[in-house]
């Protein structure tokens, strides 16, 4: 065999391998186009009320709306909704002596800010139908506490749903935007002394304002 057909059967094989290698090579991966979708979010408006605060100017200034004396201790508070303040007063009265003190709901009152002094009801007096339980005093163990919350009677709208209960529930609303006017009174009825000696109901009288 000749040397110039020794180089043709070598660059043959060459060209064989290379062909070869050309058809085992991965083909180039295709391009994927990459798609952001951006899907909106809602945004929930948020109204932000002014706050606002219970003060007591007598029978003592205190900028937290707190009394106490060697009988009770007595705080209240502003309630507050979207609608703004509402004709409802939360208190937490604690009976600091070593007897039952009872509250005499049908001596307690509340003088508006517009000057007029009207009975007051509570949240747990309210009942499937609008009363005022006046009767029946609270007694507050020593050392006991009472939340409750004073609401002047006429400030309560009542939704009386007794004729058709299976479309509405019976309810009640109080006003807003009232006790926030001026200052406004409560005067507080509380009963005091042993079951063996005389028994005296004490009127506190308390000058509130709301800012």
């Amino acid at each position: 065999m000749t040397d110039l057909v020794k180089i043709g059967i070598i660059a043959a094989v060459f060209v064989a391998l290379f062909v070869g290698g050309l058809a085992l090579r991965p083909a180039p991966a295709a391009s994927v186009a990459t798609v952001t979708e951006t899907t909106p979010v809602a945004v929930r408006e948020t109204v932000v009320l002014p706050q606002v605060s219970m003060e007591m100017l007598d029978p003592a200034y205190s900028e937290k709306a707190v009394f106490e004396d060697d009988t009770i201790r007595l705080s209240f508070k502003a309630s507050q909704t979207k609608d703004g303040v509402e004709s409802r007063i939360p208190f937490w009265l604690h009976n600091v002596s070593k007897d039952v003190v009872s509250v005499i709901w049908d001596r307690c009152s509340v003088q508006l800010p517009a000057g007029n002094t009207v009975n007051v009801t509570t949240d747990d007096q309210m009942n499937s139908t609008y009363y005022v339980s006046s009767s029946t005093p609270l007694s507050i163990a020593p050392c006991g506490d009472l939340f409750s919350t004073l609401i002047p009677v006429s400030e309560v709208k009542w939704t009386d749903c007794s004729s058709s209960p299976d479309t509405c529930v019976s309810s009640y609303t109080t006003t807003t935007g009232v006790l926030d006017k001026a200052p406004f009174l409560v005067v507080f009825a509380i009963e005091k002394g042993s079951d063996c000696g005389a028994r005296t109901v004490k009127h506190y009288t308390f000058r509130l304002v709301i800012r």
